[in-house]
């Protein structure tokens, strides 16, 4: 009786760990994304790592015969080694966000890591911490060698000095929302060396390891780690999103939780179920074994979905009214597809009802009307749309009347081009031309019935209203575009003031490379290259490179950052006779030619023989090459100076 308790009681424990073992590998993936933001979080994702090798090393070596156990056992050895170093890393980080920098301290985790590499060596090449492999029920460890007690020694020196630099850290903390993550993290910071140092190897009586009673103490244990490594892991998830809010993090983090490791441990848990049962309902073992892992999947998956809402606002995770409306918007923008697809409704009608066979709506721009939707066939008009003198159009609904110039003719209030009949659409207050509908003429001038003029001028404002939203919805999100960059740093420094208010409030510079929106800011100084606020006012003056070639520009900022835009520019030019068609040359084509030279869309797609939405795709492409560039030029003017400066 007691024999099987213990084996359940073992059982229970590998469970436990290999449990710990998904949820840790689940954080260093969940983390590995942000370890150049943050140094935090690189010690952090370090610190987890190791304890996963050396959890799953045990777990692995408990199941594998005595000379593949020792494989595994010393590979534990480069987790248990390396943990101290790890851990006072980690401190020393949380140290310096606050302000609290050291060298000594730097010096320290080197020589610590150092150390642990040095350990490793000796447990690889002598037995002087520790020796063979020795199995005991249900566990196999490595003997003790004559300095183990020195390594026991250092291994606890360094976590209480890690302990000692979390406890300042959190003294130094400003606000009572880093005071709190501290002084949880502080409490959970115990759970790397309580999990992972080898007990065993301190001697353990063998009657001991199949009572019931050391393997509750054993299970308790686990469950402990387990517990303060999932405390530590949101405060830390803090460190690695800086540039998000707390609300960000935390529901970006929860539902990776929630997808990844949940699912992966039921699916786990599930399976060591079935597997150890010979029959389910007379069927084998192999499709019991099947058939539950996929029904598993499905439920869990199923369950993640369902209970999304509700898990959401029980952690209230998404409760602030701002962020719901901002979410109810996502959901319901109109995008460029359905525009389309309700325009081609709109002109379906359109055709059905005049018994026509072609018409189309067209949007303005900067550069004339542009073909939104066809439902028919231009093909025959396609030369003629491209060299029209669109610019003629009345702006206004009175503008023929308002004696304004116009060499097209008008018919029934409609203006009469080529074949067609085109209706002007304009804004609800009647002030604005949005664009225009055509409608192919089944005569030369119009001969609409009343009914036809009623069901037209309802279907002409139905699609003048889809216009108005999409041109509301750019200007909408022409004013959260220019605000991105603001909140991004706006968040940077809410948490960095957390722990050190005065650099992160007073100091003015950012390192605009690190900002997600560097491509933005770099796209909207060359759509004002010639002149414009956007250049003018654009925060890249603050880049050290425009900075350094405003000495040449007699301290102008917009002429020193337009010199850098060109330098930049430059740098895509392929070697070589130059070719407007050639793939090589096409990026470089449009740079020159849209931003250098000022031409318009329509002339430059003209010019390089491609279509205009073509044009615009690789026009984002190339502004991402000119902002990869500007960060390579600023790279390397922040390069020059630190090795002055050193």
């Amino acid at each position: 009786m007691s024999s099987a308790i213990s084996d359940f009681f073992a059982l229970l424990n590998d469970m436990i760990q290999a449990t710990i073992v998904i949820f840790g590998t689940s954080v260093v993936l969940y983390n590995s994304r942000y370890i150049g933001r943050s140094r935090v979080t690189k010690g952090f994702t370090n610190l987890v790592g190791l304890v996963v090798l050396a959890f799953l090393a045990e777990l692995l070596a408990s199941r594998a015969g005595l000379g593949p156990a020792d494989w595994w056992l010393h590979l534990q050895w480069i987790g248990i080694a390396l943990v101290p170093a790890a851990q006072f890393h980690l401190s020393d980080a949380l140290l310096v966000t606050t302000g609290l920098r050291s060298r000594r301290r730097r010096a320290m985790v080197r020589i610590f890591y150092l150390t642990g590499l040095l350990v490793i060596g000796l447990i690889y090449l002598t037995d002087w911490i520790a020796a063979e492999v020795v199995s005991i029920p249900h566990a196999v460890h490595l003997q003790p060698g004559p300095y183990f007690p020195v390594f026991a020694f250092y291994f606890w020196v360094v976590a209480v000095l890690s302990m000692y630099n979390l406890w300042r850290a959190r003294r130094r903390c400003l606000t009572s929302t880093a005071r709190g993550r501290m002084t949880t993290i502080l409490l959970a910071f115990f759970a790397a060396p309580l999990g992972v140092f080898p007990y065993l190897l301190i001697g353990i009586n063998l009657e001991l390891t199949t009572s019931w009673f050391f393997w509750l103490i054993v299970i308790a244990g686990n469950i402990l780690v387990g517990t303060m490594f999932a405390l530590m892991t949101l405060p830390m998830a803090y460190f690695g999103g800086l540039n998000s809010p707390d609300r960000v993090v935390r529901v970006r983090l929860y539902k990776f939780m929630a997808r990844a490791p949940l699912a992966a441990t039921i699916v786990l848990l599930v399976y060591l179920l079935v597997s150890r049962t010979n029959t389910i309902l007379g069927l084998p073992a192999e499709t019991s074994l099947a058939l539950f892992m996929v029904a598993t999947i499905i439920i869990v998956e199923w369950l993640i979905h369902t209970g999304k809402k509700p898990l959401e606002r029980l952690l209230q995770l998404n409760d602030d009214a701002d962020v719901q409306r901002i979410q109810e918007l996502s959901e319901r923008v109109l995008t460029t597809r359905d525009l389309h697809q309700f325009l081609e409704s709109v002109l379906a009608s359109v055709c059905e009802a005049l018994r026509t066979d072609t018409a189309f709506v067209a949007a303005l721009s900067e550069d004339g009307p542009h073909l939104e939707v066809v439902v028919g066939s231009l093909d025959d008009l396609e030369t003629v749309w491209e060299t029209e003198d669109w610019p003629a159009l009345p702006t206004t609904p009175n503008g023929a009347e308002g004696g304004q110039p116009t060499e097209l003719a008008r018919d029934e209030g409609f203006i009469l081009w080529q074949n067609f009949w085109i209706q002007p659409l304009y804004s609800e207050n009647r002030q604005i031309l949005l664009g225009i509908m055509g409608i192919r003429g089944r005569t030369s001038t119009p001969n609409l019935s009343p009914e036809e003029e009623r069901i037209l001028a309802q279907l002409t404002r139905q699609a003048a209203i889809s216009l108005e939203d999409r041109l509301l919805q750019k200007e909408v999100f022409a004013a959260v575009e220019g605000l991105l960059p603001k909140i991004t740093v706006l968040q940077r420094r809410r948490n960095a003031a957390a722990f050190d208010a005065t650099p992160a409030l007073t100091n003015p510079t950012d390192d605009l490379t690190q900002d997600p929106e560097f491509s933005t800011l770099v796209r909207d100084a060359l759509s004002h290259y010639w002149g414009g606020p956007k250049l003018t006012q654009s925060p890249l003056t603050r880049l050290r490179v425009v900075q350094e070639a405003m000495e040449t520009h007699e301290g102008n900022p917009a002429k020193a950052l337009q010199s850098v835009l060109l330098q930049a520019i430059e740098q895509q030019k392929p070697e070589g006779q130059r070719s407007m068609t050639t793939a090589e040359w096409i990026l470089y084509n449009i740079l020159e030619m849209k931003i250098i030279q000022g031409r318009r869309v329509r002339d430059v797609a003209r010019r390089l023989a491609m279509s205009e939405s073509d044009l615009y795709r690789k026009q984002r492409v190339a502004i991402e090459n000119v902002a990869q560039t500007v960060m390579l030029m600023e790279k390397s003017a922040l390069d020059l100076v630190n090795g002055d400066e050193s």
